[in-house]
């Protein structure tokens, strides 16, 4: 009972401290809302900065939307200003060069105009029936002369004005003028303008001086159209003679301009012997196969004679081809004169031909005015340029002209009458080639080939005189196969050790093995023993049995390898024959060219 007062007071003690408990913790839930509320506001303002944040992205996206396109019409500007400056550039370098184009070049369309007019038939027809008064032609003339004194054509065309009024003196002086400016142009100029008047004699000492002065080592393109008129007699029969005469002269590589001892030399040589060797026949791996097994190494020797013997027969086949018989005359000639039109071609080219100083300024007036065009797009500028541009082909050698005028008509722009002027350049060294082919497919083949069938050997010769007969070949191969399987058959023999050594081998085991077995060993001796008796057995009676397999396989043997011989025989004699037809066309080919020439 004693307790009761304490117990009271605890509970009073502990319902005080409650009591406090909960005034602190109504105190903290104040402090717990005002905290709320506090954060309600902060987010409030984090929504606001957000808000905030995303205006300044947008801006800052418009930003830079408006630098990029700022970039782009800069850089549009400066390129459109660098268009446009390379474009006053050419302008103003367009302009330049049109002055000095026509203060140094533009006199030279009326010098071209009246060599024109002057080398046409019409017009030495009106000046010889007094239609045209030839004072009047002096006059223009040495106008052109006055005004272009540096160009070959100026004091050319004086020198057919000097012509048509019989002044020789002066026309001397004129085509010295000329010849010094430009040799082989004026030379030309002057031959062909000759044979337009008739004057054939004077043409062809003209054409013999313009083909002293090229470089047969590097011939232009009118040296083309120039060969198709002398090959079409256009400038005459004497021309036609020089023609073939320094063309031959520049085959053997004897040119008046070759100095240089280095300088190689123009006739055919390894060109001309590839180009035969690519027209030779091959033969099919198919072919010859009995022969091409038998003569084993000895194979590649004879096929390459055999593709060499065919070069006669298949270059006559492409001359031929190339040069067939109906584009002759009658009896074979080229009797057909050419009606004047490659002079006239080759005239017109020489005329409006440029000279390099003037070529090379209208080139380059051409490209500025593609930068114009292109309003200073350089790039695309040169690209149009270079697809406009005609493609100026190469200088030729001789050489090079003949062999394409010969094998590649094609690829060569001459005349039927230049390819045959060609084929007779090059004939000579045509046909030392092909004789020179011809000997080495004689001198590389063997005077007898080795044919192995077998294990047998027999040396067969080439010449079809000392030929030996299949027949006896054979029967010697097939006695030769039957004394090699009556060897082989004689040696199948007892062999006396094994039967011996079985039958002892046999006996110990049966009488020492066997009955001291138990089980299965005893079973496994036991068969041991008979295995051994039927071996001794086999070997004692199989020797006939084996006697007549080793001469069935002998045989058989002989039968395929007679076969295989007798293929053989007949391919080598077919090859053989081949190879003799092909040479006899060297003949023909000779005979052909012969013809040709005397045509």
């Amino acid at each position: 009972m004693d307790d009761g007062p304490d117990l009271d007071s605890t509970l009073q003690q502990l319902g005080e401290r409650i009591g406090g408990v909960e005034e602190g913790q109504g105190r903290h839930e104040e402090k717990l809302d005002s905290f709320r509320e506090g954060l309600h506001g902060v987010e409030a303002d984090v929504v606001r900065l957000r808000d905030e944040v995303g205006c300044v992205r947008q801006e800052i996206t418009g930003l830079e939307s408006a630098v990029a396109n700022t970039r782009q019409v800069l850089d549009l500007f400066v390129e459109q200003y660098e268009r446009d400056r390379e474009a006053a550039k050419a302008q103003a370098e367009l302009s330049r060069l049109t002055t000095e184009w026509h203060a140094h070049f533009a006199q030279r369309k009326q010098t071209r105009a009246l060599a024109r007019g002057l080398v046409h038939v019409l017009t030495a027809q009106a000046i010889y029936r007094n239609v045209v008064n030839t004072a009047t032609v002096r006059a223009c003339s040495e106008e052109r002369l006055l005004l272009e004194p540096t160009y070959w054509l100026a004091p050319a065309t004086m020198a057919v004005a000097a012509r048509f009024r019989g002044e020789e003196e002066q026309g001397e002086r004129a085509r010295s003028h000329a010849c010094a400016l430009d040799a082989a142009k004026a030379n030309l100029f002057f031959s062909l303008t000759c044979s337009r008047l008739g004057d054939d004699t004077e043409a062809a000492a003209w054409m013999d001086l313009y083909l002293q002065s090229l470089n047969p080592h590097a011939l232009g393109q009118d040296f083309l159209v120039v060969l198709d008129a002398i090959a079409g007699k256009e400038l005459g029969e004497k021309a036609l003679g020089y023609t073939r005469q320094v063309v031959a002269r520049w085959n053997r590589g004897a040119s008046s301009l070759s100095t240089d001892p280095k300088e190689p030399r123009l006739h055919g040589g390894p060109r001309m012997e590839s180009r035969l060797l690519n027209l030779r026949g091959r033969l099919a791996e198919n072919r010859y196969a009995a022969l091409r097994a038998t003569c084993g190494d000895q194979w590649g020797t004879l096929r390459d004679c055999w593709e060499l013997s065919t070069v006669p027969s298949r270059t006559l086949a492409h001359l031929e081809h190339v040069f067939p018989s109906d584009c002759d005359g009658a009896d074979g000639v080229d009797t057909q004169v050419g009606n004047g039109g490659h002079v006239q071609s080759a005239l017109e080219r020489l005329i409006e031909q440029l000279d390099p100083d003037e070529a090379d300024m209208r080139e380059r007036m051409r490209r500025l005015e593609r930068i114009i065009e292109h309003g200073g797009d350089l790039g695309a500028a040169d690209r149009a340029h270079s697809s406009s541009a005609a493609p100026e082909a190469a200088p030729v050698s001789l050489m090079t002209l003949l062999d394409q005028a010969v094998f590649e008509p094609e690829e060569v722009r001459l005349g039927p009458s230049a390819r045959r002027m060609a084929l007779q350049a090059i004939w000579p060294d045509l046909e030392e080639t092909v004789q020179r082919l011809v000997t080495n497919s004689r001198s590389r083949l063997p005077r007898n080939i080795t044919l192995s069938v077998a294990g047998w050997h027999r040396d067969v010769p080439t010449d079809l005189r000392r030929m030996v007969q299949p027949g006896r070949l054979i029967d010697e191969l097939g006695t030769y196969i039957e004394q090699q399987t009556q060897v082989r058959s004689d040696a199948v023999v007892r062999r006396w050790p094994r039967v011996i050594a079985s039958l002892a081998t046999g006996a110990c085991t049966l009488a020492l093995v066997v009955p001291f077995s138990d089980g299965a060993a005893r079973w496994i001796f036991a068969l041991l023993t008979v295995g051994l008796f039927t071996w001794a057995g086999w070997e004692f009676w199989s020797v006939p049995f084996r006697r007549r397999r080793v001469r069935d396989e002998g045989d058989r043997l002989r039968h395929e390898a007679v076969a295989t011989m007798d293929r053989a025989l007949h391919q080598w004699k077919g090859l053989l024959d081949e190879w003799h037809d092909a040479m006899e066309e060297m003949d023909l080919l000779t005979r052909w060219g012969d013809n040709r020439r005397q045509s």
